[in-house]
């Protein structure tokens, strides 16, 4: 896949959360799965954009005052035993298993 095709994906996904507020991800997954990048690929890289642009986001916010740091601290230790413990559990399933709950875990998400 060329460098222009995966820009373009990437500014239509990024165009897609600006308008929505939410939706990179999913789309940005869809699109890189699409272009016949493997699944564990994709989601390593949108991980990994996200998180620079998470951080980014969450600088902007904190230096102009939009962050709460008592609730911050409040949510830090659970946020981050639920994610390792939400990791380790779904490393820990057979694919089989690990498929339908993750499908069906996005589905209400995605409702939400």
């Amino acid at each position: 896949m060329s460098f222009i095709a995966m820009l373009l994906a990437g500014v239509f996904c990024g165009f897609v959360d600006s308008c929505l507020g939410m939706g990179y991800g999913v789309t940005a997954t869809s699109v890189l799965i699409i272009f016949g990048v493997p699944p564990a690929v994709a989601s390593a890289s949108i991980h990994t954009s996200e998180a620079v642009v998470d951080l980014a986001s969450g600088i902007a916010h904190w230096r102009n005052g939009n962050v709460d740091l008592h609730i911050s601290k409040t949510l830090l230790i659970p946020g981050i035993i639920a994610s390792v413990l939400g990791a380790y559990v779904i490393t820990g399933l057979e694919l089989s298993t690990a498929k339908p709950l993750v499908r069906i875990a996005l589905i209400i998400l995605g409702l939400i």
